[in-house]
Parts: structure tokens; sequence; C-alpha cells
């Protein structure tokens, strides 16, 4: 840095220095102001260059990115050279300056008060009976300021209200003198004091003081005159500048001087360094490969001493490498084994053995990290569960259901990518993680996904189509920890399966009230399950305004849900697998319930109750059924069983079979909501089935819509056809009545004749159709 300002001033600094300051001053005064500017220039530059060097700023800013001082050998001889020169020279200047001034102000003063001496000899002489400012005193006053007048200095007499008598600058009467309003005073003794002007040459303090005077007063109080004696700074500053200049050539030249024996200095030294650098560079690859090393012999013997220890250092250095080798080869023989087992260990405890896939623990390792590294970058969680692997893992065997995993990890191996990892955490379940920017990424990957489940997999000769359910979960909307976002995937992925699986769920609140509102259905069902607290509520059947039938629904009232619909908890009690024992209870109560009905010598009707398809998948319902009858007393001609055509897609020949059993027992067999799903006339063929009920949904708005009335016609002509008695559920209003009589339909059931009664009014309303169709036949 120094030198690069060296430069600086030396070429552009000197000339535009010149060009400013040359208009302003001159001679002595306009030099020593540019080698003032420049040395001081120079100087700060070095201070600045050696503070940069060797203060620890590191330290004081604490700072790790910030680098320790690296100075060199020769930017450390320059700064001691400059800095040898510089010091002393400006401590010269100053003592100097100081001594100068202090003998100049001595000087001076005996010099003036000679001067003062001399002048007020010839003022005594005067007649002091006349007036100052009569012409006669004035001229003998003009006349002792000529004779006394010198170019060292300005005289100059006042009366003693400061009116100019006379002067050698001028000779205008009357006119003022009053240094305070031009001048700055500073006292140096006695009426002996410095003048320096005010308000000017804020720019250049050196014209300043060089327009300043040292002024001595003195009065005469015989005379009523006060006598000024002026001398310039000029002449002060002209000797200064003189001496100072003549200084600094002279440390100029020492500095020259000095810096070429550095330069001497410092390339012996660094010849010595750069020898032992490069023997020194590549040290250990040149002992490794057991290279002639020639060390240099160096004129100083601090380095020659240090080539010698360096030489000694390398040697043993030479024969410790020969041990080490050997050493070294065993140690990376074992190495080698040793990484080799923790390679097997890692692969153990994070890959799935079956599909070399990360495993859970990779998967809970993966996403922590990525959350704590990443905590504001998006990411999906999407979890898959193949829907047909029990039955392949049943019906093929678990060496099937292995290959079938191993085919599927195959094929989503193919979404791993630098934002995409899948894991297989157990069993058919895997998890794709997907670090997105939006929302559309998710997209593109789920169908990537849906693309493996439409190839076909081939196991033992066998073409299977698999599908899964697909549920997803984003980071950090829906959680923000790892066991939320598993959750909040498994609880959509669920939501998913529920829909048959068909499209992937993303996750919402509202998915996890319906888990939430399911897991208290769960509970409770299982509480009233085993502590009872259903009901059986009565809905009748009417043929030709007579009940002709009874239909027994179930009902649940719990005092925490409220009442809770058969179509939410009758799926959940399936899934539970605790439907059996809701069904095996509604069979036995209702039995019992028409018995006593039949024994209070109401109407006699069949009572039909809904079986639960999975009941069918069991052979205790056949002993249920016996139970029921036995128990209750209940005649089978008047039970019916109502049945969903599910019961038949699953086993339809134990279905078929069981089926034909009850109906030897004697009781009914009822196929209910008719019409609702894909129906099968077939099932009409196969099975020994004497009713079918029309589902509502064809015949709500019968009256209204003709493809709706063809529709119902078509299945009443087929039934009767078939010889089944024929039953419309949902009929809510006279006009669905009168065309469903008119259509052929034989019992009707809905609304428009009865709500769902409790066992007491359903009592009451069998009375009063027992009375009224006995009133009827005594009519007749």
């Amino acid at each position: 840095m120094f030198f690069v300002d060296a430069f600086f001033w030396g070429t552009m600094g000197l000339s535009a220095l010149f060009f400013l300051l040359h208009s302003s001053l001159n001679g002595d005064a306009l030099y020593f102001q540019i080698l003032n500017d420049i040395v001081n220039g120079l100087f700060n530059v070095l201070i600045a260059d050696m503070l940069l060097a060797y203060f620890p700023f590191y330290k004081v800013m604490k700072s790790r990115s910030m680098n320790k001082n690296n100075v060199s050998i020769h930017q450390f001889l320059s700064h001691i050279t400059i800095i040898s020169i510089m010091v002393p020279f400006f401590l010269i200047i100053l003592t100097k300056t100081w001594t100068v001034h202090e003998l100049f102000s001595i000087n001076l003063k005996s010099e003036v008060e000679e001067s003062v001496h001399e002048i007020e000899k010839e003022l005594h002489l005067l007649d002091t009976t006349l007036p100052v400012a009569s012409p006669l005193q004035k001229g003998k006053l003009e006349e002792i300021v000529d004779e006394h007048t010198s170019p060292k200095f300005d005289l100059i007499i006042t009366d003693s209200q400061n009116k100019m008598i006379t002067s050698s600058l001028q000779k205008n009467q009357d006119s003022s003198f009053n240094l305070n309003d031009k001048y700055e005073i500073k006292e140096i003794s006695t009426n002996f004091y410095e003048a320096v002007p005010k308000g000017q040459y804020e720019v250049l303090p050196i014209l300043k003081w060089r327009s300043g005077k040292i002024v001595f007063e003195t009065q005469m109080e015989a005379l009523s005159i006060k006598l000024f004696i002026q001398y310039p700074l000029s002449q002060f500053q002209d000797q200064i500048f003189k001496e100072l200049i003549f200084h600094l050539k002279l440390s100029i030249l020492y500095l020259i001087f000095t810096i070429g024996i550095a330069i001497v200095i410092n390339r012996i030294i660094m010849n010595n360094l750069s020898q032992l650098t490069d023997v020194t560079t590549g040290l250990p690859a040149k002992v490794k490969n057991l290279e002639t090393i020639e060390w240099p012999q160096s004129t100083i013997s601090e380095f020659r001493l240090l080539s010698q220890n360096l030489k000694v250092m390398t040697q043993k250095l030479r024969e410790s490498f020969q041990e080490k080798v050997e050493m070294n080869r065993i140690l990376t023989t074992q190495t080698n084994k040793l990484k080799e087992s923790e390679e097997k260990l890692h692969q153990l405890a994070y890959y799935d053995v079956l599909t070399s896939l990360p495993n859970r623990l990779h998967f809970q390792d993966y996403v922590r990290n990525y959350i704590k590294t990443n905590p504001s970058a998006p990411l999906a969680i999407i979890f898959i569960d193949l829907n047909q692997f029990k039955q392949v893992n049943d019906i093929l065997g678990h060496n099937a259901g292995d290959v079938l995993l191993q085919l599927f990890a195959n094929k989503l191996r193919t979404l791993q990518g630098p934002n995409r990892e899948v894991f297989r955490i157990g069993g058919d379940e895997f998890v794709v993680v997907h670090q997105i920017n939006s929302r559309e990424e998710v997209y593109v990957t789920l169908e990537k996904i849906q693309e493996q489940f439409f190839a076909p997999l081939t196991i033992n000769g066998q073409v299977l189509y698999v599908t899964g359910s697909v549920g997803v979960s984003l980071y950090p909307y829906d959680g923000i920890d790892l066991d939320t976002l598993v959750k909040c995937a498994d609880i959509a992925m669920y939501a998913s399966k529920e829909k048959c699986g068909k499209n992937p769920q993303f996750y919402n609140d509202s998915m996890m009230d319906r888990f939430q509102e399911r897991l208290i259905i769960e509970n409770a069902l299982r509480k009233v399950v085993n502590q009872g607290g259903f009901k059986l509520f009565y809905q009748p059947k009417i043929q030709f305004d007579v009940v002709s039938s009874i239909e027994a629904l179930i009902r649940w009232n719990d005092p925490t849900l409220g009442n809770v619909s058969p179509e939410i908890f009758i799926p959940i009690a399936e899934e539970m697998g605790i439907i059996s024992k809701i069904d095996e209870w509604a069979l036995l109560e209702a039995c019992k319930q028409n018995k006593k009905w039949q024994d209070a010598h109401l109407l006699k009707v069949p009572i039909s109750v809904n079986i639960s398809a999975k009941n069918f998948q069991q052979d205790d319902l056949i002993l249920w059924i016996e139970k029921a009858l036995y128990e209750s007393g209940l005649s089978p001609q008047y039970l019916k069983l109502e049945i969903t055509e599910s019961t038949f897609i699953k086993h339809p020949k134990q279905v078929v079979k069981m089926l034909h059993y009850i109906k030897s027992l004697g009781v009914q067999i009822s196929i209910d909501d008719f019409g609702k799903g894909y129906s099968s006339f077939t099932h009409l063929l196969e099975l020994p089935v004497d009713e079918i009920k029309i589902d509502k949904k064809l015949i709500t708005g019968i009256d209204q819509n003709e493809k709706q009335e063809l529709l119902a016609k078509s299945i009443i002509d087929l039934g009767h056809g078939l010889q089944l008695n024929i039953v419309a559920e949902g009929v809510e209003n006279p006009n669905e009545r009168d065309l469903l009589i008119q259509l052929g339909c034989d019992e009707l059931q809905g609304y428009l004749f009865s709500f769902p009664l409790n066992p007491l009014e359903m009592k009451d309303f069998l009375y009063m159709n027992t009375k009224s169709q006995a009133k009827s036949f005594v009519n007749v």
C-alpha cells in the first residue's frame, strides 16, 4: 500500500497538488505545503498498512471467516525501514519547529524592546504641552516613524482612542487602528502577542498564519499616544520552511540509501528461503519415492543450521516411513474388512432385506433430518398400500406374495431421483418421499405411481393387476414433525381405501375429524355390543291397506353421540368384525317380539331381519337362526331374512348352499335394495329367494319419471314371472302409492303409511290394523 501510494504522489498526486496550490502559494511555502501533504499521505497509508498486517482484527471481530495476519519478510523489512526514517524525521521537525519558534520569539522580543527604547528616547524630547493632533506635533511624529522604519517591521502611532496619527504603512489620519476587529489575538507576554486573521483561509491554514503578525504595544501617557510595532509571521514561516525542506531532502536521501540496503538484505534472505522452500516442497512424496535431496548450503548460519536439522529429520522420516508402510498395509486390510462389516450392518439396519429398499428406520431418519436441515422447504409423504396383497397370499401363497412385493418395489424404484426417495416400511406398505416446490409436483409423482398400477404383474404364470390405496400428507401444512405427517398420510390412505383405492387422497382436516369420529364410534360400538344399548324399531309393509309384513330396523342412541345412523355404524361394525354379534342379537330380539305380538292375538305376519353379507362367509348364521326360532318359539314361516346383492359376490357357491339350507328350515329369503347396484338377474334364477324389494331410489318420484316407471314395471313383471313377492320401499306420497298398485306391486312400505315405531307404538299400530281388518271382515 505504501509503495502504491508513493507511486501515486510521484505522478498524478504531485501534479494535482502543484496545480491546486501554485495560485495561492509560491516559493518555499508552496513546496512546503506540497511536501507536507505528500508526507502526511504516505505516513497515513503506512500506518494503515501496518495495522492490517499486524493488528489481530480477527480476534477483535471474533469472525471465523476473517483470515489471520499474514506478513511477508519483504513487507516486514519495508515497514521497519520506512518507519525508522519517518518517525525520526517527524521528531526532528517537531523539535526544530518548537526551537525556532522559541528562539524567534526571544530574539524578536529583544530586538523590539531595543527599537522601542530608541523611539521612546526621541518621543520624550517632544513638547508635551502641544496637542498630539497639532500639525507641528504630528510632523515630528512622522519624522520619528520615517527614521526608525525597517523592512522587517511596521511602525504605527495612534492616540489614546486608537485613531491613527502616523504609520509606516499609510499616512491617512483619523483612521481607526483596532486589531481585534480583524485578527484573533494570542498573548505571548505583556504587550507582546500574535495576531492571526479571522474567518479566512479555511482550506489552507498555512495562508492564514502567513498573513498573521507579531505585535508589540506600548503606551506613552505623557503624550497620550500608543506605539505599535508589527512583524509579519511570513518571516518566521520562511525560516522554518527552509530548514524543514532541507531536513526532508536529507531524509529522502537516507530513505533511498536504507531501502537499497533493505532490498539487498531481503534478496539474500529470500534466496536462502527459496532454496529451502524448493527442497521441502513435496518432501513427503520425495521421502516416499526415495529421491536424493540436495540440501542448500546457506551463507547465513541460522539458515545453514535449519537445513542441517531438516536433513537429519528427513533421514529419520525415511527410516520410519518404511516401517509404517507395512503397518499401513496391515491396517488397510483390516479397515477394508471393517468397512465391509459396517456396510453389511448398515444394510441390515436401514434397508429392507426382501426388496432392498430403504426401510422404516431409514425413512424416519431421512424425514427427520430433512425437516431439521430444511425447516421451511415443503415435503410430500405419499403412503401406498396394496389392495389385493392378502388375496395373493391366501390364494397363491406367501412366496408369491414376496415376489409381488419385489416386483412392485422394482417398479417404485424407477421413481427414485434427486428429489424422490422410496421406502418399504413393512408388509405391503410403501412410502414415497418427494421434496417439492409446489403442490403440482406431487400430482406428477402420483401419476407416475398410478402408471405402475396399470401394468400387469406375472407371478407363477398368473397375470395380476394390482391396485393400491394412496394417501398424501404435506410438510409443513399438515404437520411439522414425523409422527404427525405419518398419521395424516395414513389417514389419507385409509380415506383412499374407503373409495376402493381408485384415486389418491390428500389429507385434510375433515379426514382427521372423520378419523376421530370413527375412533369414537368404534369405542362406543365395542361398549354397546358388550353391555347392550341397541334397540329395534319396526316399520310395517302394507298390502290392500292391511299390514302384511313387518321389518325390524336396528337403532342406536348413544349418550354422547346421540342417534347414530345404521348407514354409519353398520359398515364400521363390519370392518371391526363385530357385525355378527349385532345381527345375532337383532335376529333373536325380532323373533321374540313377533312372537309376543302373536301371543297377544295381533296379526300374524312375517318379520324381516337384515343380515350382513359378512355373516354368510361363516357357518354360525344357521346356528343363530335355529337358536332364535327355538328360544322365541316363532314358526319359521314368520321369519324373513333380508340380504343384499353384495352377499353373492364373494364365495357364491357357499352362499347358495347356505341359502338352500335356510330355505329348508321354512324361513323366507328377500333380496333387499334391488336395483341399487349392478343387479344380476341370474341371481334370481340361482337363489331360492321368495321376495325382492325395489330400492327407494327407483321409487322416489316414480309418478313423475316415465323411465323410472318403465323400469319398475319391468322388475315387477319379471318378479311375478318368477313367482316372487314384490315390495316397493320408500313410498312417501299417494301418487306413488296409486301408480305402484296400478303396476301390480304386492306390498308397499314407506313414510306414507308409517315411520319406524318402537315396540309399544307398533303394538298399538297392529292393534288398530287388526281391529280394522276384523271390522272389514264383519262388513263383508
